[in-house]
């Protein structure tokens, strides 16, 4: 072996010898924690029940402000203007008229009037036609003011029908509570101007009747009253 071969085999062995004394790269190794894994999993879903909860605790809250909102809304508008306007129509009519004053004093004064309690001994036969034109006169007045009455309450139901369809109507699209109870409030206000025309009408009626029925007697005791003066004192003449 010549010296020049020699030379490239110890070249090789020294290059071979180097390569085994090279450390060798690091390779990274990947270790998996499936209890790790898990605690994290119940962790992450956890959060997101936390989350979920929330949400639903917000729209509960929105669902509660929206529906306060609503029943703080009230109705549009009012049946009151119509109410007044018909027991304003419907005292007019009683007030109207020369029939007496359906109050108490103008009552008492008319009657001690019309029908005094006692009579004159001497009554003429004109007193008595003037107090019974007075009674009579007296009498068709009231009755002409129950007719009057009867005709305004009649006229009053076409109305009152309106306003109770609008009523119905505003009570079934009420929005909350509020709304529904003003549509409450506004069917008893209804019940109430009919109660009120009703008892006006009866005591209007009754006015009539009552003057007539003392009308009447009045002129029965007026009858007693002549019948008792053309007698006199019941002794029959006698002449000498």
């Amino acid at each position: 072996m010549n010296l020049t071969l020699k030379l490239t085999v110890s070249a090789l062995a020294l290059c071979a010898a180097a390569a085994t004394t090279l450390p060798s790269p690091a390779v990274a190794i990947i270790v998996f924690d499936p209890a790790n894994y898990e605690q994290n999993l119940l962790s992450a879903l956890r959060a997101l029940d936390t989350v979920n909860n929330q949400v639903r605790q917000l729209q509960n809250e929105a669902l509660m402000l929206l529906r306060m909102d609503r029943n703080l809304q009230s109705l549009q508008g009012s049946i009151s203007p119509q109410l007044s306007q018909v027991l304003a129509d419907l005292q007019r009519q009683v007030t109207s008229g020369d029939a007496i004053a359906l109050k108490v004093q103008e009552t008492d004064t008319a009657f001690d009037r019309l029908f005094p309690k006692t009579l004159a001994n001497g009554l003429t036969g004109d007193d008595v036609t003037r107090q019974a034109l007075a009674r009579w006169q007296e009498t068709q007045a009231s009755y002409k003011r129950s007719a009057l009455l009867q005709g305004q309450v009649a006229e009053n139901t076409a109305t009152d029908q309106r306003l109770l369809t609008d009523i119905l109507s505003r009570s079934e699209g009420s929005a909350g509570a509020l709304q529904a109870a003003q549509a409450g409030n506004e069917l008893a206000a209804l019940h109430v101007k009919q109660s009120l025309q009703l008892q006006t009408l009866l005591a209007a009626q009754s006015r009539a009747e009552t003057t007539d029925r003392s009308r009447g007697a009045a002129a029965q005791q007026e009858a007693r009253q002549q019948f008792k003066s053309f007698m006199g004192d019941g002794r029959a003449y006698t002449p000498r």
